[in-house]
C-alpha cells in the first residue's frame, strides 16, 4: 500500500497528470473523466455533484480519495450557452461534515 498524501499533495499531483496529458484539465477533473489507474491515486469516488441544465449556475463535484482518506471538492460555474467553466484551478480539500437544519412545511 502506498503512503497516504495530504491534500495538498493529491492536489499537485492531479495538476502534474493533467497538465502532461494535454487533456482539457480541469473539465476532465470536474467531470471525472480520467483513468484512475494512470492518475494512480487509488479509488476516487465521485461522492457529491451539483449543477448543470436546471440547476442555476453553481456547480461543484467532490471527489473522495479512499486510499487517503482525503475529499477534494472542485467548483465551477454552468451557463446554457457554455456549459460549465472551471475557473477555480483543481478544487481545495473539504472535509464531510453533517449538519441538521430545521423546515416548516
Amino acid at each position: 500500500m502506498q503512503n497516504k498524501l495530504t491534500g495538498k499533495e493529491i492536489l499537485e499531483r492531479v495538476e502534474t497528470y493533467f497538465e502532461q496529458d494535454g487533456q482539457d484539465r480541469e473539465s476532465a477533473f470536474g467531470y471525472h473523466d480520467f483513468d484512475q489507474d494512470e492518475l494512480g491515486l487509488g479509488t476516487v469516488l465521485e461522492v457529491d455533484q451539483y449543477g448543470g441544465e436546471g440547476e442555476g449556475e453553481r456547480w461543484w463535484s467532490t471527489k473522495h480519495f479512499v486510499d487517503h482518506d482525503v475529499y477534494i471538492k472542485i467548483r465551477g460555474y454552468y451557463s446554457s450557452y457554455n456549459g460549465t467553466d472551471f475557473d477555480y484551478g483543481y478544487g481545495e480539500e473539504v472535509r464531510p461534515v453533517q449538519k441538521t437544519i430545521t423546515v416548516f412545511e
